[in-house]
């Protein structure tokens, strides 16, 4: 488990999203990252088509300035939590997940399991097809 920010400053911990009998994609991500903004279509379209069968997903962000992060927010239409600690690569999560390069994601079941990592492109809707069907 881990505590960070939202973009309004509140505090949340992971624990309030996984675990509670929903799926959650942890998307590690960062506005200034080209491959994890090119890859965010695929996770929006993942989100709109698994939301409401059961989906939610917490972006978790290593930028290190709030006013790029919130504007690619924004940009990107991402209209899920959205988390950081503002410490780039010094994040927490870098270290307790192994994060050594961005985008990744984990998968992680109703019950607080991680199941899958780093599902990109079509992988990411395969795998949300076999859990929710097509």
């Amino acid at each position: 488990d881990f505590e960070m920010i939202d973009t309004e400053g509140k505090t949340h911990k992971l624990s309030e999203y996984v675990g509670n009998g929903r799926w959650v994609l942890v998307d590690f991500w960062a506005s200034w990252c080209g491959p994890c903004r090119r890859e965010m279509p695929n996770v929006v379209a993942a989100y709109e088509k698994f939301h409401d069968k059961g989906l939610d997903i917490v972006a978790v962000s290593l930028d290190g300035n709030k006013i790029p992060w919130v504007e690619a927010i924004e940009q990107l239409k991402m209209p899920w939590v959205h988390l950081s600690d503002l410490k780039g690569w010094e994040s927490l999560v870098t270290k307790l997940y192994k994060i050594n390069a961005i985008p990744d994601n984990l998968l992680i079941n109703p019950q607080g399991e991680i199941v899958a990592r780093n599902l990109r492109g079509s992988e990411l809707a395969e795998k949300l097809g076999e859990i929710y069907g097509k």
